[in-house]
């Protein structure tokens, strides 16, 4: 079962090598919300800041819509 992940971007990440990064470890990247540089993942296995720490400031899990 697919669950979404919202993730805030560190400032110097490169979107390009993350996502090569989550491809390896098939991760969708679904969305990508510039403005506010945060990404939208959708995997079958969780996905922490921990596990891309040049890339995430924070993951927050179940979050379907971005509201601002």
């Amino acid at each position: 079962m697919m669950k979404t992940y919202l993730a805030v971007l560190r400032t110097n990440a490169d979107l390009r090598k993350l996502e090569q990064e989550l491809k390896k470890k098939k991760i969708i990247l679904s969305a990508y919300y510039k403005t506010v540089g945060i990404v939208k993942l959708e995997s079958g296995q969780a996905v922490s800041a921990e596990v891309f720490p040049g890339y995430f400031l924070q993951v927050k899990k179940g979050l379907n819509n971005l509201i601002i």
